[in-house]
C-alpha cells in the first residue's frame, strides 16, 4: 500500500485518477515530501500528520475535502491554490468569509 507509515515514500503523485476516499483515514508515510492529489474525490478532512511532515509541495486541491486546515509545519505557507476549490474547508491560508 503507498500509504503507510512505514514505507519510505517520498512522493505521491496521483492528480486526476478519479480516487474516491476519505483522507482522515490514511495513514502517510513520515518520508513523504511532495504530496499532489488534486482533480479527485477525495473526502474527510486535513490529517493533523502532515504538520509533522517536511512537505515542499502539497496540493490537494479540487477534491471534496471539508475542516480545518491543522495549523503548523508548512500547511499555511502553501498557496491557496493549494487548496483551491474545496468544499468547506477553512482556516490559513484560506480568505475568511464573514
Amino acid at each position: 500500500m503507498v500509504f503507510e507509515s512505514s514505507k519510505t515514500t517520498k512522493i505521491v503523485d496521483l492528480p486526476r485518477n478519479l480516487l474516491d476516499f476519505n483522507l482522515s483515514k490514511v495513514v502517510l508515510p513520515k518520508s513523504l515530501t511532495s504530496l499532489d492529489l488534486q482533480h479527485n474525490k477525495i473526502f474527510g478532512g486535513l490529517l493533523v500528520e502532515l504538520t509533522k511532515l517536511n512537505l515542499q509541495y502539497l496540493n490537494v486541491s479540487y477534491n471534496r475535502l471539508c475542516g480545518h486546515i491543522p495549523m503548523g509545519g508548512k500547511l499555511q505557507s502553501f498557496d491557496y491554490s493549494t487548496y483551491f476549490h474545496y468544499r468547506c474547508l477553512c482556516g490559513s491560508p484560506l480568505p475568511s468569509y464573514k
